[in-house]
């Protein structure tokens, strides 16, 4: 709070200007605004948007939003998923596409294809093979009800048309960070019915269907721990995979290949 109020005095222009009643009012004022709490909507707000948006045509972009909600927590999310009904889907759907309006995939011509849910969170993939753009939405909905709050909601990808994967392998997508939670896709081989995300403390079934895999987790897809006095430092993966095959073969710790 008070480094909030030391930064908004530092971008006031006026406050040399101001007379001792005035600068009390002001005072009385900005105490009232920063008690207020945060209402809804709790729409995502992109960090370094820049740098995300210089990064998105590599493959395996990342891309981080921030709610600006300290306090979420992701109590209910399980490490297996469930599909969404159609109804879901459908409507969950639309509002997904008009939050990824504007980002680098095309909304309009994306196809939803996958749509899983953890707990109260649901997350939709919309995808383009040409390009090979991902783009998804992390929401809490609470099964059965009206109840929509958008978590975060980002694209990532390259400018290459999509690479499909070998048999018995994964190609690694991008990876989303939002507000303490990853989300990450790509493709899988033909053979592949399963794969199994070990990020950190986390073990994740992924939704495999129709050559992609989608899983999300609470919790980070990188050691975001920076080496000190560290120049072009860049974040290390801590996320592994392991793909069950069609003949129930089960490979462990697969290194993924990397897209472009």
């Amino acid at each position: 709070m008070t480094e909030t109020r030391d930064l908004l005095r530092l971008l006031d222009p006026a406050d040399a200007e101001l007379s001792v009643d005035q600068h009390q009012r002001a005072a009385a004022s900005l105490e009232r605004i920063l008690a207020e709490p945060v209402t809804q909507p709790r729409r995502s707000r992109r960090l370094l948007a820049a740098a995300a948006a210089a990064c998105a045509l590599a493959a395996g972009a990342v891309t981080f939003f921030h709610t600006g909600d300290d306090g979420q927590a992701y109590a209910s999310w399980t490490p297996a998923p469930r599909p969404l009904t159609h109804d879901e889907a459908g409507r969950l759907g639309s509002q997904c596409r008009r939050w990824l309006r504007g980002s680098m995939l095309d909304a309009r011509r994306a196809h939803l294809a996958l749509a899983e849910r953890r707990g109260e969170f649901v997350v939709l993939l919309y995808r383009t093979d040409v390009p090979d753009m991902s783009g998804d939405c992390l929401l809490r909905n609470p099964a059965g009800t009206d109840d929509v709050d958008l978590i975060g909601a980002g694209a990532t990808g390259s400018d290459a048309p999509a690479r499909p994967a070998p048999l018995g392998a994964l190609v690694e997508g991008g990876f989303s960070q939002f507000h303490e939670a990853s989300v990450t896709d790509g493709a899988v081989g033909r053979d592949v019915t399963g794969v199994t995300v070990h990020a950190g403390k986390f073990t994740v079934e992924a939704t495999v269907h129709d050559g992609r895999h989608a899983a999300w987790w609470p919790g980070p897809a990188f050691d975001s721990t920076e080496p000190p006095e560290s120049g072009q430092w860049a974040p290390t993966s801590i996320v592994h995979y392991d793909l069950t095959l069609t003949d129930g073969t089960v490979r462990r710790d697969v290194h993924p290949v990397r897209p472009g």
